[in-house]
């Protein structure tokens, strides 16, 4: 599966990331969507995947079913701004594994 085909129910991309869990490293989700809710989704795939990092992107100002205090960013995202919240949890994700494996040496 590539980025043109991702599923867009959540229980599908689930089951997807389940089958695959290592290939992860961002998941970016809507808050309100029909099944689950993002923050259903973000404490799902974090059981096989710890590392993962999940973003919601919601019209909501707060939810208050955050327990795992995933980033929320509110909704309209232009796109300068996605690609922007994408690069530095990206890059976030880059460093601290660098740092990790310069604490082993």
């Amino acid at each position: 599966m590539d980025i043109a085909s991702t599923p867009t129910n959540p229980i599908v991309g689930f089951e997807h990331l389940l089958k695959n869990p290592d290939k992860f490293e961002l998941l970016i989700s809507d808050y309100r969507m029909p099944y689950l809710n993002g923050c259903e989704l973000g404490t799902k795939v974090k059981e096989p995947n710890r590392n993962i990092k999940v973003i919601l992107i919601s019209a909501y100002d707060s939810i208050e079913d955050n327990k795992l205090n995933f980033e929320l960013h509110r909704k309209p995202v232009t796109l300068q701004k996605f690609l922007d919240i994408v690069n530095i949890s990206l890059n976030n994700n880059a460093n601290a594994s660098l740092s990790a494996g310069l604490d082993e040496i």
